[in-house]
């Protein structure tokens, strides 16, 4: 039998393969044995460690939408009343009076133009107790007007002296402002009102007050109700 030779490359070939692949077969079963060791710890961490925080829900947030326009109140009308239950007005304002059940329109209109002091000429007149104020007074009845006051079984309406009162600038109420001398301040009579208006009468005219101050307001009362007040002096 004849044996063949064996070099020692082939030997060594051989050798260096078996090595190679002695080799590979644990370098396999090391990548192995570390995968499965990440794995292992990776769940021993996360089975100690805490939960992760959980996010806070976002607050929900209605869309903005179109502003309601909140509806204006019509106001009331209301009279301008003081504390004394008079009606203001003011100088050109006319005031009215229904004076009529029967009827639901004002009977009586009237506004105060002008309140000023005045000098009195009457030869005979005497000097007036404070300061004379003169009240230019426009005023109007209709033709079913019925008066607040009865003479003679005639209905009427009066502006004189005694129908006003006089209030000084602190408020303060004068005790009259009929004097002799607003009777007889001037000499020509003729630029008074007269005593009564009736019905269907137009009228333009003064009444004279006997103020104890200069300044101060004075007020209309015909039916002792409050009446209406004026602030004087106005132009």
């Amino acid at each position: 039998m004849v044996f063949a030779p064996v070099h020692d490359s082939e030997r060594l070939n051989g050798s260096r393969y078996d090595d190679v692949s002695r080799r590979s077969k644990w370098g396999k079963m090391n990548t192995s044995r570390a995968i499965a060791g990440a794995l292992f710890l990776g769940l021993a961490l996360s089975s100690c460690s805490s939960p992760a925080p959980q996010a806070a829900p976002a607050a929900s947030i209605p869309p903005a939408g179109t502003p309601t326009a909140t509806p204006t109140p019509t106001p009331t009308p209301s009279r301008n009343v003081n504390a004394r239950g008079q009606i203001i007005k003011a100088a050109g304002e006319t005031a009215a009076w229904k004076g009529n059940k029967a009827t639901d329109t004002p009977t009586l209109t009237f506004k105060v133009t002008s309140i000023q002091p005045i000098t009195c000429d009457a030869p005979y007149a005497t000097p007036p107790t404070g300061t004379m104020i003169a009240i230019n007074v426009e005023i109007s009845t209709t033709s079913d007007f019925i008066g607040p006051l009865v003479s003679s079984g005639q209905d009427f309406i009066s502006f004189d002296p005694y129908h006003w009162k006089g209030y000084a600038a602190n408020g303060t109420r004068m005790n009259t402002v009929d004097s002799g001398s607003s009777q007889n301040c001037l000499a020509d009579r003729s630029r008074l009102l007269p005593t009564e208006i009736s019905k269907g009468e137009q009228l333009n005219g003064l009444v004279l007050l006997d103020v104890t101050s200069p300044s101060g307001e004075v007020s209309f009362d015909p039916f002792s109700a409050g009446g209406w007040v004026w602030s004087y002096p106005a132009p």
